[in-house]
């Protein structure tokens, strides 16, 4: 009796665990918010000292998955990513560069400005904003693929990207 006691719990844990995981389309997101962030940093590193900063706070980020609806070839996931919030810094840094704006004083002191502003950022405790979005994916050729990436995008940069749109 005991034996049989033992199989069938150890069955259940079994398939307790199997039950558990994470839908394919979660998983997917999360190899490619990763890949992502990976990706997008990697490029601003290869640029100048201040987007190599700018990389460094952008790889603080993070994201939660908080609900998922998978149908067939169709999922919604309700996602909250969590980032710097770049708008605040970038406004903070244009005021900072308005005074050099209105002297003229040059690329020199342009980029002496900004590489300051941007090491004393790195130093301090940001600021962070959350940005629940929901993501829209669909299963291509058996991989799940996310549909809104300039909705995933904007929230992964803190609303920078609608802040730039709305400036122009």
């Amino acid at each position: 009796m005991k034996k049989m006691f033992r199989y069938v719990l150890l069955v259940f844990v079994f398939f307790m665990l199997v039950a558990c995981g994470k839908p394919d389309s979660q998983k997917a997101f999360e190899k490619n918010f990763k890949q992502t962030i990976t990706d997008v940093s990697k490029k601003m590193k290869d640029g100048n000292e201040v987007s190599k900063m700018l990389a460094g706070i952008l790889e603080k980020g993070s994201y939660k998955v908080n609900k998922v609806n998978e149908e067939k070839n169709m999922a919604e996931l309700d996602v909250t990513i969590k980032s710097a919030d770049f708008v605040k810094y970038m406004t903070e840094y244009l005021v900072a560069l308005k005074p050099l704006f209105d002297s003229n004083m040059g690329e020199e002191a342009f980029q002496k400005k900004s590489l300051e502003y941007f090491e004393n950022l790195t130093k301090k405790e940001l600021d962070y904003t959350e940005t629940d979005v929901i993501v829209h994916m669909e299963k291509v050729d058996g991989e799940w693929k996310v549909i809104n990436t300039e909705d995933v995008l904007t929230a992964i940069f803190g609303g920078l990207t609608d802040a730039a749109a709305d400036f122009n």
